[in-house]
C-alpha cells in the first residue's frame, strides 16, 4: 500500500497524543479520517482542526472496551466514507509505578480491558470488513516496553507484551487475505497519556505524581506525536511487521534476544 490518497483510516485514541499525530500525518497524505475516542470533546476538536485545513475527517464516540461502541463507530465510518482501508488500533492508557504485589486486581482488569481487549474488539469488528474487500492494513499500538519491560510497570508491560504476540499471530493469519498487520512499538513520545489516563480513572490521581517523577528521571529522548504518525505511515507503506521510533532502543531489544539465544545455547545437544 503506497498510494494513500482517498484511503479511509479509522484511528482509535485520536483525541490526543500518538493518535492525533497519526491523524495529522495521514491527513497530509490525503487520507479520509474516522477519529474515535472516549474523550468526545478532544476528538471533535482534532477532527474540526483537520477539516478546517481541508482534510476529510469525522469524529466518532468510541469506548474501545465496549464492543457495541466499536460496532456503532464502524457503522458510522462506513456510512460516511465507505469501506475502511486502514485500522489503527491505538487507544490506550498508561501504567503507574508500583510493585506488582501492590496493584489491585481490578486495576489489572481495567488496564487489560483497554490496552488488550480494546484492540481485540477493534480487530473482530473491522477484520470481516477488510476481508470482504480483499485488502487493507492494521496497526496495533504496543510499546517498546512490550519488548524491553521496565520494572514496576508490570500491568502496563504485560498488556503491551500481549499486543505484540497478538499482532504477530494476526499478521500471519491475515496475510493470505491481502491484509497487512504491523505492531507499533514507540519509545518516549511527548504526549499527555498520564493525564488522560487519570481523567478516565480518577482514583489514580494520587499516584500520578509518583509516576511523573520517575518518568522525568529516566534518560529518554522524547519525540513528537506527528513524527510517530509519519513513521507509522511509512511502516504501512512497507508492510513492516514492527514499527519502531527510536534507533537507540535497538541495543536494549538485542540484549533481550541475546538472553533468549543464550538460553538455547545452554541446552544440552
Amino acid at each position: 500500500m503506497t498510494n494513500f490518497t482517498g484511503q479511509v483510516a479509522f484511528i482509535s485514541g485520536a483525541g490526543s497524543g500518538i493518535g492525533r499525530g497519526m491523524a495529522e500525518a495521514f491527513a497530509a497524505a490525503g487520507m479520509k479520517l474516522v477519529l474515535g475516542d472516549v474523550d468526545t470533546e478532544s476528538v471533535q476538536q482534532v477532527a474540526s482542526a483537520l477539516s478546517d485545513q481541508g482534510s476529510e475527517a469525522i469524529a466518532v464516540d468510541l469506548d474501545v472496551a465496549d464492543r457495541n461502541s466499536w460496532d456503532a463507530a464502524a457503522q458510522r465510518a462506513v456510512s460516511h466514507f465507505g469501506p475502511i482501508d486502514i485500522l489503527c488500533n491505538n487507544a490506550g492508557v498508561a501504567g503507574l509505578t508500583r510493585a506488582v504485589e501492590d496493584i489491585p486486581i481490578e486495576e489489572w482488569r481495567w488496564m487489560t480491558d483497554i490496552n488488550l481487549y480494546g484492540l481485540v474488539h477493534g480487530l473482530q469488528c473491522v477484520i470481516p470488513k477488510l476481508k470482504a474487500k480483499g485488502s487493507g492494513h492494521i496497526v496495533n499500538t504496543s510499546s517498546i516496553g512490550g519488548l524491553v519491560p521496565l520494572p514496576n510497570f508490570s500491568e502496563y508491560m504485560a498488556a503491551k507484551h500481549a499486543v505484540i504476540g497478538l499482532s504477530g499471530s494476526v499478521r500471519r493469519e491475515l496475510e493470505p487475505f491481502g491484509i497487512g498487520v504491523s505492531v507499533l512499538c514507540p519509545g518516549a513520545v511527548r504526549t499527555a497519556l498520564g493525564e488522560t489516563t487519570v481523567r478516565q480513572r480518577p482514583k489514580r490521581a494520587a499516584l500520578a505524581a509518583s509516576r511523573s517523577d520517575v518518568v522525568e528521571d529516566l534518560p529518554w529522548r522524547y519525540i513528537e506525536p506527528i513524527d510517530v504518525g509519519r513513521l507509522t505511515l511509512q511502516g504501512i507503506a512497507d508492510n513492516q511487521a514492527f514499527i519502531f521510533t527510536h534507533p537507540e532502543n535497538r541495543a536494549e531489544v538485542e540484549e533481550e534476544y541475546d538472553a533468549i539465544r543464550a538460553a538455547f545455547d545452554a541446552l544440552p545437544n
